[in-house]
């Protein structure tokens, strides 16, 4: 009688992809796709070719800091942190930044920071910027940099729950000749007789969309916690 025949060998597991050998191409167009907290304070500390990755340019042409869940948490080092990280971002755009969002760590002196290092800046979404600190983030000393400075291919701004006068966002909004989307939301300092004048100043924003009835709302004082933990941008 013959001898049972052996069973089948089980099949060999293919090997383990190496990450790091992926393109700098292939890497840095996934590194687009995520937040600019995410790729700085994670991806991009994986591995060298990884960091290496997360230096190209056009990774930072978009660095949305607005909605990552670590900002509805009040603490002053880590929004230090946060600043620390958003210079980052924008050394390594090398002057190609376009559109950029930031919560409350935003200081007028990070604003500085970017106005003077992005010359193709086109998009500026601020959002509760002055409550947690009581800083102003549109400050004399920023306008005076965006004078020196003009904003000249900024074509979309937003304002919300900033602590602002119509005089220091008309400073501003003068040397922003090409803007064409203009947000101005609970903002603080400005209620609905500075409108009238926006709309007469600069009757050729397109789309001016103008909601402050001079009110002071204190919810940026509340520590968020996790809300908001289901979204990382």
């Amino acid at each position: 009688m013959d001898a049972a025949a052996p069973p089948p060998s089980a099949p060999e597991e293919p090997p383990a992809r190496d990450w790091s050998l992926l393109p700098l191409d292939v890497l840095a167009s996934v590194f687009v796709r995520l937040s600019a907290v995410d790729v700085l304070k994670g991806a991009g500390l994986v591995c060298r070719s990884w960091l290496q990755a997360a230096k190209v340019p056009d990774v930072w042409r978009v660095v949305d800091m607005g909605y990552h869940n670590i900002m509805f948490k009040y603490d002053e080092k880590e929004h230090a942190d946060l600043c620390a990280m958003a210079k980052a971002a924008v050394d390594r755009s090398d002057g190609q930044l376009r559109e950029f969002a930031g919560r409350s760590f935003v200081t007028d002196e990070l604003m500085q920071y970017i106005v003077e290092r992005s010359p193709s800046l086109t998009t500026l979404r601020l959002v509760c910027c002055w409550k947690v600190h009581c800083w102003k983030v549109f400050s004399a000393q920023l306008a005076g940099v965006i004078t020196e400075s003009p904003l000249n291919k900024l074509k979309s701004l937003e304002l919300e729950d900033i602590n602002l006068l119509v005089g220091e966002l008309i400073a501003i909004l003068e040397n922003c000749p090409a803007l064409d989307v203009l947000t101005v939301r609970d903002c603080s300092g400005m209620d609905e007789e500075d409108e009238p004048v926006l709309r007469e100043k600069f009757a050729q924003i397109k789309n001016l969309i103008y909601d402050c009835v001079g009110e002071c709302f204190d919810d940026c004082w509340y520590d968020y916690g996790d809300y908001g933990s289901g979204s990382n941008a």
